[in-house]
């Protein structure tokens, strides 16, 4: 006989869980006895639920495996929800278990609020953010829904799963042969493609202007050297999504930039004048395609998806010409086996290198800064400096745009932030996810905004008591930039919770620095940048470097709408991103 307890735990460690990311409570007790006891699984404890959900999300985006997070009941659970969601949007499998009050202290079908100390119907809430969810009810079908919680998070579109046990269910003794003989069969999904892949080879043979558009399917399906050596073979433009944004070299000759709302203004033109698109493992989210979607890649004569998700492809505006349910890796399998020979035309290759050259992201104004540090010229001179295997996380706001269009990533590096729920916050815990997936001696670079920072900022504190030496760069550029500039161009400049003038301040990072014993460095403008970074970068404990940098400092380039001599918004082109181009020069930039 064993304790359901330390059964799950068990069951954990045959599946190779190394690290559960936690914060211990009294509904959740017997699985945190459980878990102190065993001798292969590390826990993390964290100061706040949230936090110990966005670490599981990002030790299994690291890790490229399961991230686990155990929570207690009532408010633990409902502090994960964010992270729930968050691993639910971009696809991550994670296992939450949460702890819940005595089975017959729960509401069952009452009706009532709540009958148990700090009890939540959990389940009802996570069950449209979770792949399964269920409350454990009978000790003995513990290891059926063991078994299916872990092979449903993984299989297909992988995504979080939730398992909810009352604390009696957690303590019972059970017949740990007999329950193991309950297995979950899980159905192997086929997919028969090889027609659609013929068309696709077909059409790309016939286009002049191709493009493939590479998302966040292809680090799930672990095709990564795959598609190394496809654009190795093969002469064709590429472009990726920000969830994709590491799987290859940004200075892979075929490399084409991150096209979108808050992409490269060179990218947008290159997909707005290919003839032949064709994506890959992305649902092409707003960000990605602007909200003009209809008019996104508007002069490709053929538009293909590939996406192992069939109700991302029924995306009616996109304007598909093909769409083809199948898992990411499988599709470029048979592309690559079946696609003898083709090269793009030197016409359509030289065009795409010198669209992006003209336009690049970082620009002169950004490099002449001479009073502040300029957030753009900060990230491209701290990717001169990064090294392989390296790690780069970032929270939202400015630290997550201006870095997704800066950055330029070498091979093996990990560079990632929760591009579809975006919660600010998410940056910090994730980069101590991060550290423990990779737990080698290489940095974890944490990119955040002091407003994103203080959402999580108790998690200094399991910095400080793990010893993790994670470098800390805080965006100071006074309040909730992102916003501000909204409020600006929307808002006649009336401005609401941004700032310090409209009812926001900030804490002394020197003195947070300084209680948690993290080193600190304050660096206010461009003078000797690099040196300093660099300086940090090998330091080999903890440091938080503050950023200063402009209070006004744009965004840009980025997709907004025009404003008429009547003041009237007026929708824009996927490729007309500010700050505008004369019409002329927009012109120019169209192919034949």
């Amino acid at each position: 006989m064993i304790r359901l307890a330390d059964y799950i735990i068990k069951f954990l460690e045959k599946k190779r869980i190394s690290t559960i990311f936690t914060v211990s409570g009294g509904g959740s007790i017997f699985l945190c006895d459980a878990l102190y006891k065993s001798k292969k699984i590390n826990y993390v404890s964290h100061h706040h639920e949230q936090a110990a959900s966005f670490a599981a999300e990002s030790y299994a985006r690291a890790k490229k495996d399961v991230g686990c997070c155990f929570v207690t009941t009532g408010p633990g659970g409902t502090n994960t929800i964010t992270g729930v969601s968050t691993a639910w949007i971009d696809s991550v499998p994670v296992i939450f278990i949460s702890g819940q009050v005595f089975l017959n202290q729960t509401i069952h079908k009452t009706k009532k609020r709540q009958i148990g100390v700090q009890e939540i119907n959990i389940i009802d809430l996570v069950k449209p953010i979770t792949k399964f969810s269920k409350m454990i009810t009978d000790p003995n079908t513990i290891n059926y829904y063991l078994e299916k919680a872990f092979s449903m998070c993984k299989s297909g579109r992988p995504g979080p799963v939730f398992l909810d046990i009352p604390a009696d269910i957690q303590n019972a003794m059970i017949d740990e042969k007999k329950i193991a003989r309950q297995k979950f069969k899980s159905n192997k999904t086929s997919y028969s493609i090889d027609s659609q892949v013929n068309t696709i080879i077909q059409k790309l043979k016939n286009s002049k202007n191709p493009l493939i558009h590479l998302g966040h399917g292809i680090r799930l399906s672990n095709s990564e050297k795959l598609v190394k050596n496809f654009f190795s073979k093969y002469k064709i433009p590429f472009v990726v999504t920000w969830n994709a944004d590491d799987i290859i070299s940004h200075d892979n000759q075929m490399y084409c930039g991150r096209p979108g709302a808050f992409g490269e203004r060179g990218s947008n033109f290159i997909v707005q004048n290919c003839d032949f698109y064709l994506s890959i493992g992305t649902r092409l989210p707003f960000m990605v395609t602007g909200y003009n979607v209809k008019k996104f890649a508007s002069r490709a004569k053929f538009k293909a998806m590939v996406d192992i998700d069939p109700y991302e492809l029924k995306n009616s505006d996109l304007k598909l010409n093909l769409a083809i349910k199948s898992d990411a890796k499988l599709f470029l399998l048979k592309l690559f086996q079946n696609l003898k020979k083709y090269n793009s035309s030197k016409k359509w290759l030289s065009y795409c290198s010198k669209v992006r050259k003209k336009y690049p992201i970082l620009i002169d104004k950004m490099k002449n800064e001479k009073k502040y540090v300029n957030s753009y010229y900060f990230v491209n001179t701290l990717s001169k400096l990064t090294k392989e295997h390296e790690s780069i996380i970032t929270d939202m706001g400015f630290s997550f745009t201006t870095s997704h269009q800066a950055l330029k990533i070498k091979d093996n590096q990990n560079f990632y932030t929760n591009s579809g729920h975006a919660p600010m916050g998410w940056g910090l815990p994730a980069a101590i996810g991060a550290y423990f997936a990779k737990k080698r001696k290489s940095n974890i670079i944490c990119l955040t905004g002091e407003g994103g920072f203080q959402m999580n900022i108790q998690e200094l504190a399991t910095v400080m008591h793990n010893k993790i030496p994670l470098k800390i760069f805080i965006f100071n550029n006074g309040g909730y930039l992102t916003i501000k500039q909204t409020q600006i161009l929307g808002f006649k400049g009336r401005i609401m919770g941004a700032d310090k003038n409209s009812g926001l301040s900030f804490p002394n990072y020197s003195e947070i620095a300084k209680a948690h014993n993290i080193n600190y460095k304050k660096i206010k403008n461009h003078k000797n940048l690099s040196k300093q970074i660099s300086k940090i970068l090998k330091n080999k404990n903890s440091v938080i470097c503050e950023l200063i940098m402009n209070p006004n400092e744009e965004q840009i380039p980025k997709a907004i709408n025009r404003r008429d001599s009547s003041g009237k918004s007026i929708p824009t082109e996927f490729e007309d991103m500010y700050p505008f181009l004369p019409r002329d020069e927009l012109s120019s930039n169209y192919l034949d």
